[in-house]
């Protein structure tokens, strides 16, 4: 399991609503320190929200006051445009304990104005959304268990280096307005 994920966001106050708002994670913890270097190098807090209630699961936030560090006009925080990278390509994902939880999630989403996809894979079903520096967010929820079959698989898909030939999955696009587009595969 993994304990937290720290991001740096653009504008810390708007991403402190949007992940306790429309995420709906919890603040429960900030360490506020001097940063690396002592007080000359500034300060910064480590703001934790707990992902879902009991889970021992965090995202993390930073909010940094750091000194001599000027970062570039245009600055992109997100974790793949700002790399060069397409929007959907590195991504957060929470899980959801079952599919009713994940369309409460959905319908959360909805109601605060956000635009939803929502694909339903192999072996999860998942929900996406962008937070306010462009990363993509997702709810998932497993619906069957991995087994030896999915393992024998992936070592041979681990091997095989020929482009794909499956198109990617077909996926429903939910809009705040209560608009609903199907969205085909990439065939």
């Amino acid at each position: 399991m993994i304990h937290h994920l720290a991001i740096t966001p653009k504008n810390f106050d708007v991403s402190h609503r949007f992940y306790t708002e429309v995420m709906g994670f919890e603040l429960v913890k900030i360490v506020k320190r001097q940063a690396m270097g002592g007080s000359k190098a500034g300060w910064t807090k480590h703001v934790f929200y707990e992902t879902a209630k009991g889970s021992g699961s965090y995202f993390v936030l930073w909010d940094l006051h750091l000194n001599g560090v000027e970062l570039p006009e245009g600055w992109d925080p997100s974790i793949s445009v700002g790399l060069g990278l397409p929007w959907w390509i590195n991504h957060i994902a929470f899980e959801v304990k079952d599919l009713t939880e994940l369309e409460e999630k959905k319908q959360h989403w909805l109601s605060h104005g956000q635009k939803v996809s929502e694909v339903v894979h192999e072996f999860i079903t998942s929900i996406y959304t962008r937070d306010p520096d462009g990363n993509m967010v997702e709810f998932t929820t497993n619906t069957r268990p991995l087994n030896d079959d999915d393992k024998a698989e992936a070592l041979e898909l681990l091997a095989d280096d020929e482009p794909a030939s499956m198109p990617d999955y077909p996926g429903v696009i939910y809009l705040p307005d209560g608009r609903i587009i199907e969205a085909a595969s990439s065939e």
